[in-house]
């Protein structure tokens, strides 16, 4: 079976990374991830991030680097992370659709939430990547 990519949004602002907890599905909720979604036939990574984070969180953001690696999920999909900010003007992240709650983690703050398993070691590779 072909790999399926999902992308993961390291949002940053002002230092702080953004975590969105799930509503659903129920064997998920009231845990803690990197926003994002599945990429679509024919879209790009990207466009994914783009388009995943305008549904979810009502923003409008600018993908920036990929962070290196990627990590398995449910089969047969693989998490990957790429670092956003929001653009001038974007309105502020609400949990729209999938997310009840959404928190701006300071560095010190990381881990006061329960992170999905399968998020964890690509929020430690994320931080290594910006250094926070």
């Amino acid at each position: 079976m072909t790999e399926r990519i999902v992308v993961g949004a390291a949002l940053v602002d002002g230092g702080r990374l953004l975590a969105a907890r799930r509503s659903a599905p129920v064997e998920l909720a009231g845990r803690w991830e990197l926003p994002g979604g599945k990429v679509e036939a024919g879209e790009t990574p990207e466009a994914a991030l783009v388009r995943e984070l305008r549904e979810e969180l009502g923003v409008a953001v600018e993908p920036g680097e990929r962070v290196p690696g990627q990590w398995p999920l449910k089969s047969p999909y693989v998490l990957q992370v790429w670092t956003a900010r929001l653009l001038p003007g974007s309105a502020a992240p609400e949990p729209l659709q999938d997310h009840d709650a959404l928190r701006w983690l300071a560095p010190a703050e990381i881990w006061d939430v329960a992170w999905l398993e399968q998020d964890v070691p690509a929020v430690r590779r994320t931080l290594a990547q910006l250094g926070l």
